[in-house]
């Protein structure tokens, strides 16, 4: 008996990319270790350039990251042959800038336009300029699909290290606001089961707002080193008094009101991001809980770019500080009995999974 597979021919280059509210990601997978022939050559598209050495380029603003690293992917068709994921992240202000670089690269040397697995709210909105300043033609993904086929090549890729993804699961994707996704085994099974409009804008709109901050890494950083939400937050023992508190079996530093001593103007900038960091954490955390509950599993993947922010380079980084914080609201909501866990490239998974699920369109071989 035959089985269809996927075809991803020796050499054959993918592009995904993700235009979100916050920050824009592209990947690029292609095949490594062979000797490209005439009509497998390495993709020489100044896109594909730029994402796999964004060092040399001049098209990105102050925050921006890459990586890259050779993996093996199942879903990418077999998995024997590895693959090389180059990835580059930017905010999403500078992409008109970078797109209008490419198109300065490609008229002065042209190329043939390309396909490129696009997904997002930012795709489809600008998908004739896109189009035309990238040179490239888009083929659209849902979102859903993108994220959850991202989230499988992540997660499965843990298999080995972590044990079995458990099915169904459930997936907070959290970007400008947070989607929750259950998906189960099967490719086909997802669907958004809840969301809420409090999510990474909320959070960054308020410390613009309330803050001197300019930058998201550095506000979030400085909330952990130097902030403390209680200066900003009204806690059970502002009410009762630290002792009363402990009569009436309430700790005295639970929150009772978030930013209820806001107007007191006593806190200081790293004190209200501290407290807005636990006040949008603290409400996702619930709502992980309880469609957890819901949906009777004892975990939570996280992803987004909330999750992982733009420009993380340092261990105790700004997508470290957030993380953290996830894992306490959701370990406090659910005493302890519900774990987070984070895909290693939580940020990615839009585009990785549009590339995946571009996959479908193609050719299937027998």
């Amino acid at each position: 008996m035959s089985t269809s597979t996927r075809t991803f021919s020796d050499g054959q280059p993918f592009i995904g990319l993700d235009i979100g509210g916050s920050c824009v990601k592209l990947v690029l997978v292609e095949s490594v270790g062979h000797v490209p022939d005439a009509s497998t050559a390495r993709l020489e598209h100044p896109l594909a350039a730029v994402i796999r050495d964004p060092s040399k380029s001049n098209y990105l603003g102050t925050e921006w990251g890459a990586k890259n690293a050779i993996r093996k992917l199942e879903w990418f068709g077999d998995s024997e042959h590895e693959r090389a994921v180059y990835a580059l992240w930017f905010l999403a202000p500078d992409f008109i800038g970078f797109a209008k670089q490419v198109k300065v690269d490609r008229e002065l040397k042209p190329t043939p336009k390309i396909r490129v697995s696009a997904t997002g709210g930012g795709a489809l909105r600008l998908r004739a300029e896109i189009e035309e300043m990238l040179g490239v033609e888009l083929l659209i993904v849902d979102e859903l699909k993108a994220l959850t086929s991202g989230w499988r090549v992540d997660a499965e890729s843990l298999a080995e290290s972590d044990g079995p993804v458990e099915y169904p699961a459930l997936v907070c994707n959290v970007g400008t606001g947070v989607s929750l996704v259950s998906v189960g085994a099967a490719h086909s099974e997802y669907e958004r089961v809840s969301g809420s409009g409090i999510g990474g804008a909320t959070f960054w709109g308020l410390v613009q707002r309330l803050t001197l901050f300019t930058s998201f890494g550095d506000a979030v950083t400085a909330a952990k080193q130097s902030g403390d939400p209680g200066q900003a937050d009204t806690l059970v023992g502002d009410i009762y008094g630290v002792d009363t508190s402990k009569a009436i079996g309430m700790p005295a530093d639970l929150v009772a009101g978030f930013l209820g001593k806001l107007s007191a103007g006593k806190a200081t900038d790293a004190d209200v991001v501290a407290a807005l960091l636990r006040m949008v954490t603290s409400n996702l955390g619930q709502l992980a809980v309880f469609q957890a509950r819901l949906m009777g599993v004892n975990e939570v993947w996280f992803t987004g770019g909330f999750v992982l922010c733009v420009g993380e380079k340092q261990e105790d980084s700004a997508g470290r500080i957030v993380r953290m914080a996830l894992a306490e609201a959701v370990s406090f909501w659910s005493a302890g009995n519900i774990q987070t866990r984070f895909p290693p490239d939580a940020l990615l998974l839009g585009a990785l999974g549009a590339v995946a699920a571009s996959l479908d369109a193609l050719p299937q071989t027998t």
